[in-house]
């Protein structure tokens, strides 16, 4: 039944995904919001007497396999050589973000994160996370080894706290932003005419089979399989401990994937092959409900999930006000910098929102373009301020 729900589940909200809810929270966070109510009906009825669980193996298998193969997928059509089409006040805006996020995170870990339950992993995941998007933080936290339910209330916590700013920012940023940032509009946000397409505007209606997509597959499990055999490697020579193979397994797996990822975006048959996208999305669903099905909600109860949605929210508020005023010193204008702004927050998928929001469809690609460069640099920036923070910083 679980492995029926952990694959039926996600196609039906990429089959349905034009539903209201799902157009607010987005597709990642629906399949949080049905894992947990999984979890939720076990646990109540755990509490009426009733012996009935579901195998955490399973769950864990489940989500470790998907995330794995899924984000290689993804990151194959991540068209990276595009970002040299951009134009400077775009590339100066991302990386102006960028710079915001890693600034007010530290000091956020500093002053309030460090003293939270893995508060140095989960400060890196927002890193992570706001420079590309929610699969960052779900394979920097699985690198740091974070527990499932820790993982599953920090997804929640941005899906909480997203769904809220997403909303300031189709409706009040322009107006506010446009008083802040009263600086002429560029006519052209690209340098050259770009190939990079919307790989987040699909229709599964439309999704066919082939053998390309077939040996794309195939290409990600190899990927797969070669990340994890390095981690097992590596387990053997640092003595084959009982019970810590895990330990060294799934954090060179996630970031030989997102390696090997980001090296096959570079082969034009592999970048171009349709449906990886797809496939990819689908199965981050499978893996983000894997995880929240599997939550165990006796370990919630006294959770500090409140400072947890604060965490969260400082960094993204924060993140925006800090990037709002690095703007404003090198004379970004409001458009460039709220759709800059969204591609690291929230990634690719919700800039043709934003875009067609503020009346500026010129900025859809270049915006599609850096949240590609976001998802592809994102784990390894948390990674590495991830380490750091562990150290005390």
């Amino acid at each position: 039944l679980h492995i029926f729900l952990i694959f039926l589940v996600p196609y039906l909200i990429i089959r349905f995904k034009e539903f209201k809810l799902t157009k607010l929270f987005g597709t990642i966070g629906m399949a949080y919001f049905f894992g947990l109510v999984v979890a939720g009906m076990i646990f109540l009825l755990n509490q009426l007497n009733v012996d009935f669980h579901l195998s955490e193996d399973i769950g864990e298998i489940g989500s470790y396999a998907a995330i794995a193969i899924g984000i290689p997928l993804l990151l194959f059509g991540a068209n990276l050589k595009e970002a040299k089409k951009l134009s400077g006040p775009v590339l100066k805006s991302f990386a102006a973000l960028i710079v915001a996020v890693v600034l007010v995170t530290t000091v956020t870990f500093i002053f309030f994160g460090k003293n939270l339950v893995e508060g140095d992993a989960l400060s890196a995941a927002a890193i992570g996370l706001y420079t590309g998007g929610t699969p960052n933080l779900n394979a920097i936290t699985n690198i740091f080894g974070v527990e499932t339910e820790l993982i599953a209330l920090a997804n929640l916590s941005d899906i909480i706290i997203g769904a809220f700013f997403y909303v300031f920012l189709l409706l009040l940023a322009k107006p506010l932003i446009s008083k802040i940032l009263p600086f002429e509009k560029e006519t052209q946000y690209l340098k050259a005419d770009s190939d990079m397409k919307n790989t987040e505007d699909f229709n599964f209606k439309d999704f066919k089979t082939s053998y390309r997509l077939f040996k794309a597959f195939l290409i990600a499990f190899g990927m797969t399989g070669l990340s994890a055999g390095l981690g097992i490697l590596l387990w053997v020579i640092l003595g084959s401990e009982q019970g810590r193979m895990l330990d060294y397994l799934v954090p060179i797996m996630l970031i030989g994937v997102t390696v090997f990822g980001i090296l096959g975006s570079f082969n034009k048959k592999i970048r171009e092959t349709e449906g990886t996208n797809i496939l990819g999305h689908y199965l981050i669903l499978v893996f983000s409900f894997s995880l929240a099905s599997s939550v165990d909600f006796s370990k919630l109860i006294g959770s500090d999930f409140g400072q947890l949605i604060l965490l969260y929210g400082i960094i993204t508020v924060g993140s925006f006000v800090v990037h709002l005023v690095f703007a404003r010193f090198l004379r970004i204008d409001s458009d460039c910098m709220i759709v800059t702004a969204t591609a690291g927050i929230y990634g690719p998928a919700f800039v043709p929102a934003i875009t067609k929001q503020i009346k500026n469809d010129n900025l859809t690609v270049p915006g599609l373009i850096c949240g590609s460069i976001g998802y592809a640099l994102g784990t390894f920036l948390g990674l590495g301020l991830g380490l750091l923070f562990g150290l005390g910083m």
